[in-house]
């Protein structure tokens, strides 16, 4: 793509990536409809000075006019709407393939702000970059009749117009400096909103927090009214030039030294032709104003690391994994997990970026119950990313049996885990389980979580998630672990929050089971009651390489009483 984010090519080729015949005649349209108009104006022109009335001209060119305008907005509409969901299909795809590392630097509120703004502002690009062809084509008619009618007084309307587009387009380029310091603050000014939405319980509650929390929106938001006006001042500069230069234009023609002033004014249709010169370059500078903020815009996207230009050409495609690499990935049998060396730090400019992993150097083996534990800030759900794939190890290698692990082939290797992490999501009518389309065992298990058909089936409001506890999506999420049945299962402290019944189930016979099954489970737990259960325990401690410590040297947590976990517990289930 391109390198400098600014090049104003970049933004005309991704509002050119459309139907390009439909584009064509959008533009063509437009520009008949200009010409049209002016034409319709000369013949009412050329009636009054001759006595003769054009009328049927006249009406044959307000019509085409009319018609071409009507049919270049309803192509223009469709055109904008098609493009503005193409750019947000991309984006969707650009998050994804942004590397997790990178990703987890990003704050929420600013990718909700490049979805919804930032891809408007670049829609709306594409109705302006066609209304310029309009505005064009109306400015060169009159131009060309003025021309018709004085030449020396065309050249240097032609002269004066040119000198009125250069400041403007200076202006433009100054207001879009603003613009992109305005984008930043109003990033700022949200998420000061994002906290107010996440921590509203704690505010209520304090009322020191929440009048400090208010300054801070306060300044911030006097911050981007600052930032506003500053652009609002080039932005009103251009309007003030534009209607100066234009009565420079009309007085210039009129009163300057030429000698044809008699031709010029007889029927006043030369005025007039001068006189609609100005709604053309008005409307040719609003329109500017469109790509301007399409431009930040498309800055902005560009400081994410988004890349908007659509999929991944055959050439820029990463090598491919072997054929022996592809059928290994894709064979239920496998030996050894091996991490060898196996180092990882963060890039400069994240939260944790003076967090170091490793040297890690362990070997997995099917049909064991792995404990991860450690201390708070340790690393153990790094090195959790690390394992399945979704960071790349700053060094040090990956064997997934004799295969080495790298970008190539990352994508088929984490299809062999399936994970619960601790910040899970259950997505509507995609990962949500349809009860009725349970196997056995899960179906079985279902009824021991105490799940209702409704609970599961897939959603008839778009509310429906949120009515599941914590609890209860938790265990939806082991459900939907156990249906994608992959040789490798993490779970990333999955009973936290559960009651001591369902806990006990999950260390003792859903673990098992998966074990029983051929699977490598893995588990990053601090219930170091259950680690006797387990087939090894790896413990990691900051800034130290990770030990193995034998399940035997925790103490072993007294089992729950057999029976219904709600004769133990009470769980409270949603209202229908």
């Amino acid at each position: 793509m391109w390198k400098d984010s600014s090049d104003p090519m970049r933004l005309v080729f991704l509002l050119l990536d459309v139907p390009k015949i439909r584009l064509a005649s959008a533009i063509f349209a437009n520009i008949i409809s200009g010409a049209s108009t002016v034409a319709a104006l000369i013949c009412v022109l050329h009636s009054l000075r001759g006595g003769t009335l054009l009328w049927w001209q006249f009406a044959c060119f307000a019509a085409l006019a009319v018609l071409s305008r009507t049919f270049a907005r309803l192509t223009l509409k469709r055109l904008t709407a098609a493009s503005l969901l193409r750019l947000r299909r991309r984006m969707l795809r650009a998050v994804l393939k942004i590397p997790l590392e990178q990703f987890e630097r990003i704050d929420a509120a600013r990718l909700l702000v490049a979805f919804t703004s930032d891809l408007a502002n670049l829609g709306a690009a594409l109705r302006n970059f066609v209304h310029l062809f309009s505005g064009a084509a109306f400015l060169a008619a009159c131009l060309a009749y003025l021309s018709w009618v004085s030449p020396q007084r065309g050249a240097a309307t032609a002269f004066l117009l040119l000198l009125a587009i250069a400041v403007a387009v200076l202006l433009r380029t100054l207001e879009k400096t603003h613009g992109h310091a305005t984008r930043m603050s109003w990033d700022r000014v949200l998420q000061v909103f994002k906290t107010v939405l996440e921590g509203i319980k704690q505010m209520r509650l304090n009322r020191t927090l929440a009048r400090q929390v208010l300054r801070t929106f306060e300044d911030r938001a006097r911050d981007m009214q600052r930032t506003a006006s500053q652009r609002g001042w080039y932005s009103e500069a251009v309007a003030i030039w534009i209607q100066s230069i234009s009565f420079v234009i009309l007085g210039f023609a009129v009163f300057g030294p030429f000698d044809d002033t008699a031709k010029l004014v007889a029927g006043g249709y030369g005025i007039l032709a001068l006189i609609y010169m100005r709604w053309p370059l008005q409307s040719l500078i609003a329109d500017s104003s469109g790509f301007a903020d399409a431009s930040v815009a498309l800055q902005r996207l560009n400081d994410l690391g988004l890349d908007l230009g659509g999929d991944i050409r055959p050439a820029d495609r990463p090598p491919q994994p072997r054929t022996a690499a592809r059928k290994l990935l894709a064979s239920p049998k496998w030996n050894a997990l091996t991490l060898h060396d196996v180092e990882f730090r963060y890039d400069a400019g994240h939260p944790d970026d003076d967090f170091a992993l490793g040297p890690i150097n362990i070997v997995l083996h099917p049909e064991q119950i792995v404990f991860i534990s450690g201390g708070n800030g340790s690393g153990k759900t790094t090195l959790l990313k690390v394992l399945a794939g979704l960071y790349m190890p700053t060094k040090g290698t990956i064997h997934f049996d004799d295969m080495l692990v790298d970008d190539a082939n990352a994508r088929l290797y984490r299809s062999k885990f399936a994970v619960v992490f601790s910040d899970f999501c259950l997505f509507e009518q995609v990962a949500d389980l349809n009860y009725h389309a349970l196997g056995a065992e899960a179906e079985r298990l279902a009824a021991r979580f105490k799940f209702k058909p409704w609970m599961l089936a897939p959603p008839t409001k778009s509310d429906r998630v949120t009515r599941l506890s914590s609890g209860e999506r938790r265990r939806a999420a082991l459900l939907m672990a156990m249906l994608e049945d992959r040789p490798i299962v993490v779970f990333d402290e999955w009973a936290a929050d559960q009651d001591p019944a369902y806990k006990d189930m999950f260390y003792r016979e859903i673990l098992p089971s998966m074990r029983g099954k051929g699977k490598l489970v893995i588990v990053l737990s601090h219930d170091e009651r259950y680690f006797h259960l387990g087939d090894r325990v790896l413990w990691l401690e900051r800034g130290e390489p990770p030990v193995w410590r034998s399940p035997q040297s925790f103490v072993e947590a007294p089992a729950t009483p057999p029976g219904d976990p709600d004769e133990q517990t009470t769980i409270v289930e949603p209202v229908k």
